[in-house]
């Protein structure tokens, strides 16, 4: 008996612990987990361990990010940041990646750190930094012996950044990363070109000087560190390739038009040389490819480009001359090609994707051993042209299997497996910078035409509704077909009906690479990309994004813009700049917006278009520190101008959400009394920073009075200051150090604006029927409550949610670095109004108010991202859904993430949970009663009448 109750009271106990996380975790929102766009010489595919059967494709990206992919699917099984909190920096040659042969680990070098990860779940198993003020320049790993189960050792050469010509081999132990030996060399010319190479028996330096077009080679012993000797071969080309192989290692040069490939087999000062087919054209870049085995014969690929084609030369150094001879030639494609080697054994093969099949050869003979077409696919990363590639080639009983994973000029990363697209990845994502909505989802189609049909006579309109609902009945079929999903309210349509009622969103994205792409917000789909690099000259950026009317328009820093169609991504129109800007802003039009073009000394510029109306208000910042507030019209106006404390520089200026609703003026007070609220949509939020303090200022923008201002000392220097204003509040957040303890903290401060102190007062201007910022009652500053609270965690960005009328109660969403999340903050829990020193009154309590508490703990239940780890995070972009309840939210930086909340539950739709089948029971069991208690009750009636009588 016991037993069965403890099982009883278990599985009554089961259906609850269903629902202790229950919520839209994984159903609303999408993450890309990204790396960045991979570099050629840091990916390759690995086996972690000796005894795994399969391998793993691993990458340094450009963004400093070390990973593992799955082959299969894409995946990332785990990634590293090198930089701090995954910071944005672009790398390129200076970063390097090798992996252990058998002891399950990679090693990574850039900056002055060389790093050791775990194969299989990338643990750090220990690091080594380098003397200060040097960085890495070259790593290889140390050949093992077969026999030798011993952690792979590994060789670094690092130098000075300013290449001064001090340079320093060091070769610490694969095991824990002690320095085994450490040899200075000051003879290298500076400013020289340095590669570091690794055979079995020496290490060797190669520096080339591009002033004396001369290099020099120094050969180390790997067990001493001792020079065994220095030499200058004839080399007096550009260096191709330095090639690290357990036999002999190689360097490659040549020079343009590469009519000849040089090679020099390090340890000898023989340099052999052999012609190189020009196909009639010429060659315009030349690359190297090539594989390295404890048994592998030198084998190497040329690749030559012309502008028109590509072609291939396969070459093969003779081990016992050094003798460097012609093989074969590839055939000449027409259009794009990649190649990659591989090795298996004592065979090296290569392996060449065009736009049309994957090739596979053998590095000793020209027969094409496999060839498998590319299938047609829509994936942008098969359709662009590829940069370089990684294969891995598979010698079954079957035949040859081979997986390319290959760089695309567009950024995106993708394998084939025998010609068969299995996957892409869009790193180019992780180099957004700007984001602007696209409103073109079928459910605001809808909107407009019930706004169209409300502007027509009635007749118009009933005949307009008429061909509307026709046009509807093709989707009927399609809907009868869903019905029984939707009424059995099933997990997975839940999501899709929801995502009907919330409308989906598109965002257009521009990135550092002058790329603009279109992503869909609910499965972060790629619906176009294209690339400006073609349409302008030099090297701008792009300042600002603006989406209209079907319209995507790209301002760049040179003044020229770019339009594309923002439904299909096809150029439109583009105008050459003539002049450099700073920022671009945007103000009321006589049609649309007004395009306002702002240089680097904060002046703005009305450029070609609508012309702005005569109450635009726009206010700028200046390179040197200083704001300005100008009044547009047909010319700009300077209204005032504002200069920061000495020290100090403004950096920012920010204004509410263009178009944020506001559903109520005032504050209910448990009382039932109302606090009025301050709202003028000419305020601005103005921000200074020094060395180590920061001034906030609210201004109204028209005049440049300062409403309210707010200093704060011991900032830590450099670090972000994001703040936000929206209805009646503003919000900001610095992070400082306690000049005693070097403690770190961050603040969270909140203001918010009423009209008055008392409740039940509209301040001085109440009477008033008509408002001005220059009246002389218009300098009555609004009553403004503070509060500030302490989290545990630096705060980068700052966002506000946003919905259709401004009902829905809003959250301040912060980006948390540290915890690599996204946090939405109740908006009640951070109000200022909170008592510190006393207890809250029965009214206050009556308002949801709590005691003030110096402390903000960050909820989990408040962490939008849950589990996931959302690195790099930039910019949160907030907007209105079709449901009042819901807010969708978009962030981007390196990660992209989406989702949607709603901050005041969702109560204008039915939850996921609610049982549709129970509800049709139900009526249908009334239905029934009322069929079988007519009767009976008719009679009874009937009876009781007879009787009466």
């Amino acid at each position: 008996m016991r037993a069965a109750a403890v099982l009883g009271a278990v599985l009554a106990l089961a259906q609850f612990s269903q629902a202790i996380f229950s919520d839209d975790a994984f159903d609303q929102d999408s993450h890309l987990t990204l790396l960045g766009i991979p570099q050629p010489h840091t990916t390759f595919f690995h086996k972690p361990q000796s005894s795994s059967n399969a391998s793993l494709l691993y990458t340094l990206s450009d963004r400093s990010f070390v990973g593992a992919l799955n082959p299969k699917d894409g995946s990332v099984l785990w990634r590293q940041a090198l930089t701090e909190a995954g910071a944005e920096v672009t790398i390129g040659p200076d970063a390097f990646l090798v992996a252990g042969e058998r002891d399950g680990q990679v090693i990574s070098g850039f900056g002055r750190t060389i790093s050791s990860w775990d194969a299989l779940d990338g643990r750090l198993r220990w690091h080594y930094l380098s003397p200060a003020g040097s960085q890495v320049l070259g790593l290889q790993a140390v050949t093992v012996k077969a026999e030798d189960a011993a952690a792979q050792d590994v060789v670094f050469l690092s130098g000075s950044a300013s290449g001064d010509g001090v340079i320093s081999i060091t070769r610490l132990a694969g095991r824990n990363g002690a320095r085994i030996w450490e040899r200075t060399d000051s003879s290298i010319a500076a400013g020289s070109q340095l590669s570091l190479a690794v055979s079995g028996r020496a290490a060797f330096v190669v520096a080339r000087s591009n002033a004396a077009g001369k290099t020099k080679i120094v050969e180390l012993d790997l067990t001493t560190g001792k020079e065994k000797g220095s030499h200058s071969p004839a080399i007096d080309s550009e260096i191709l390739a330095v090639a690290s192989c357990p036999t002999d290692s190689f360097v490659v040069t040549s020079e343009r038009p590469y009519k000849s490939i040089k090679v020099n087999v390090l340890g000898s000062s023989k340099v052999s040389a052999v012609a190189i087919d020009d196909k009639q054209e010429e060659a315009q870049s030349a690359s190297v490819s090539f594989s390295c085995g404890s048994s592998t014969p030198a084998h190497l690929l040329i690749h030559l480009k012309s502008q028109d084609r590509q072609w291939a030369e396969v070459l093969h150094i003779n081990p016992k001359n050094g003798n460097l001879v012609k093989a074969y030639t590839l055939p000449a494609h027409d259009g794009p090609s990649t190649f990659a080697a591989h090795h298996i054994g004592s065979d090296v093969f290569f392996v060449r994707t065009t736009d049309s099949e994957t090739s596979l050869y053998a590095s000793s003979s020209e027969t094409r051993l496999e060839a498998w077409p590319l299938n047609a696919t829509e994936t942008p990363a098969i359709n662009a042209p590829g940069l370089h590639a990684a294969a891995e080639v598979i010698n079954t009983k079957s035949g040859f299997a081979v997986r390319v994973a290959e760089t695309s000029d567009n950024g995106h990363f993708s394998l084939l497996r025998n010609g068969e697209p299995q996957w892409s990845r869009p790193e180019v994502l992780s180099h957004a910078t700007l984001a602007s909505w696209l409103d073109e989802s079928p459910q605001h189609a809808l909107v407009d035409e019930l706004e169209t049909e409300a502007a027509v006579s009635p007749s118009t309109a009933y005949i307009h509704r008429w061909s509307r609902h026709l046009n509807e009945l093709a989707s009927l079929p399609e809907h009868i077909l869903r019905l029984p999903s939707i009424l059995a309210g099933s997990a997975e349509a839940a999501p899709q009906t929801r995502n009907r009622f919330v409308g989906q969103k598109v965002v257009v994205l521009s990135t550092d690479r002058l790329d603009l792409l279109a992503v869909e917000t609910d499965k972060l789909a790629i619906l176009w990309q294209t690339s400006l690099v073609d349409l302008v000259s030099g090297s701008p950026t792009i300042t600002q994004l603006i989406t209209a009317n079907g319209r995507t328009t790209a301002y760049l820093s040179d003044g020229s813009s770019a339009v594309v169609n923002a439904t299909s991504g096809q150029h439109i129109e583009y105008v050459a700049g003539t002049g450099s800007v700073h920022k671009i802003a945007t103000v009321p039009a006589t049609s649309h917006e007004s395009v306002i073009q702002i240089d680097a000394n904060g002046t703005p510029h009305v450029s070609d278009g609508p012309t702005p109306l005569e109450d635009g208000v726009i206010v700028t910042i200046s390179e040197a520190g200083t704001a300005f507030g100008w009044t547009v019209g047909q010319e700009p106006r300077r209204a005032w101008t504002l200069k920061p404390r000495p020290g100090a520089a403004f950096t920012s200026a920010i204004s509410r959400v263009e178009g944020e609703p506001v559903a109520s003026i005032g504050t209910v007070l448990g009382n039932r009394a109302v606090l009025y609220k301050h709202l003028s949509p000419n305020l601005a939020l103005l921000t200074a920073t020094s060395a180590h303090a920061i001034t906030i200022n609210l201004i109204d923008a028209i005049t440049g009075a300062v409403l309210h201002s707010s200093s704060h000392s011991g900032v830590l220097a450099g670090s972000p200051v994001p703040a936000v204003i929206s209805e009646n509040w503003f919000a900001f957040a610095y992070s400082s150090q306690d000049p005693e303890t070097s403690t770190l903290s961050t603040q969270l401060v909140i203001s918010e604006l009423y009209e008055s102190e008392a409740s039940n007062d509209r301040g001085p201007l109440a009477s008033k029927l008509n408002y001005s910022s220059f009246s002389p009652d218009a300098g009555s500053k609004p009553y403004i409550i503070s509060q500030a609270f302490s989290v545990a965690q630096p705060i980068s960005h700052l966002a506000v949610t946003q919905t259709g009328q401004g009902i829905t109660s809003r959250r301040l969403l912060a980006v948390l670095p540290e915890s690599e999340a996204i946090a939405a903050i109740p908006r009640e829990i951070l109000s200022p109004r909170r008592p510190a020193d006393r207890e809250p009154t029965r009214d206050e309590q009556e308002e949801g108010i709590t005691k003030y508490a110096p402390v903000l703990e960050i909820d989990p239940k408040w962490y939008l991202t849950h589990s996931r780890e959302v690195r790099g995070i930039k910019k949160i972009l907030a907007t209105p859904s079709l449901l009042e309840s819901t807010s969708l939210i978009f962030a981007f930086g390196h990660d992209v993430f989406s989702t949607q909340i709603a901050p005041s539950g969702a109560f204008d739709i039915l939850g996921k949970g609610f049982n549709r089948i129970q509800l049709l029971l139900t009526v249908a069991a009334l239905f029934v009663g009322v069929l079988v208690l007519r009767p009976m009750t008719r009679s009874k009636t009937v009876q009781g009448r007879w009787t009466a009588q």
